[in-house]
């Protein structure tokens, strides 16, 4: 038996994106989302993620919007804000990140889930900033037992930071981790064939990355491909095509139990 977990990322972000992966939720494909614990919609989006009986994760958030522990000199920019993907990225691999902010800021995102009645069966990372050594060095405590992502898909970006490679190896923790992960091809090409293109290989357990709704933010978030994410994941013949190929769809929180 092959398990495929479609996982969304970005929940509670804006209410646009929060309905697009609801609609795809509803459709049947997504099971599982992670959830931004600092966005505009975060308490509307749990409260209406479980309803829908969605599983729920804990998307680590160091790049964009105002951290939840207040402005740190390390993590923040002179507005007060996280200061983006490539200077978040640069900070970590210059050794610039104090740790000890870092552990109140990511300790605030987990209890603001908790506090919201969220109870996380995983965690990853905004901008995969769940890879810097001073956050796994945090996760190794409040996540320990979960699904913690591994994001070695075969198919990566170029514009990858330099130390992405190289911390995603040395991702270890007392965790449950994948057989496989993919997603970047299809955010690429987000038809129902490109789709299918990423899950050609197949493991025990498959994270399947989405990013269903465009939203205001980055270029990738803003682009109308995003979109186009959400209609295909919508699409009627995929879960029937997944079925024949001997993917069985499920949340984390099913895996685990099974």
């Amino acid at each position: 038996m092959s398990w495929l977990v479609v996982n969304a990322d970005d929940g509670g972000f804006a209410e646009g994106k929060d309905d697009a992966i609801l609609r795809c939720a509803h459709a049947g494909l997504v099971k599982s989302v992670s959830v931004i614990a600092n966005g505009a919609t975060t308490a509307a989006f749990v409260a209406r993620a479980r309803d829908a009986d969605l599983d729920l994760g804990l998307h680590v958030n160091l790049t964009e919007g105002r951290p939840l522990a207040g402005p740190r000199e390390s993590l923040t920019d002179a507005r007060g804000t996280l200061p983006g993907k490539a200077e978040a990225w640069r900070r970590a691999a210059a050794g610039e990140l104090d740790a000890r902010e870092v552990r109140r800021e990511v300790t605030a995102q987990w209890e603001r889930l908790a506090a919201l009645g969220a109870a996380p069966t995983h965690v990853d990372g905004h901008n995969h900033v769940h890879l810097f050594p001073a956050v796994g060095e945090v996760l190794a405590e409040l996540a320990a037992g979960l699904w913690v992502r591994v994001p070695c898909d075969p198919v990566l970006p170029e514009d990858l930071p330099a130390a992405f490679r190289t911390w995603t190896r040395e991702l270890r923790g007392p965790w449950k981790r994948t057989d496989c992960f993919v997603g970047y091809g299809f955010a690429r090409d987000p038809t129902p064939d490109g789709f299918l293109a990423c899950v050609s290989e197949q493991g025990r357990v498959t994270e399947f990355m989405a990013h269903p709704g465009a939203r205001e933010g980055t270029p990738f978030s803003c682009s109308p491909l995003r979109d186009r994410e959400t209609d295909a994941l919508c699409s009627t013949s995929l879960e029937r095509e997944l079925e024949r190929r001997g993917f069985v769809l499920a949340s984390f929180a099913e895996v685990a139990c099974a």
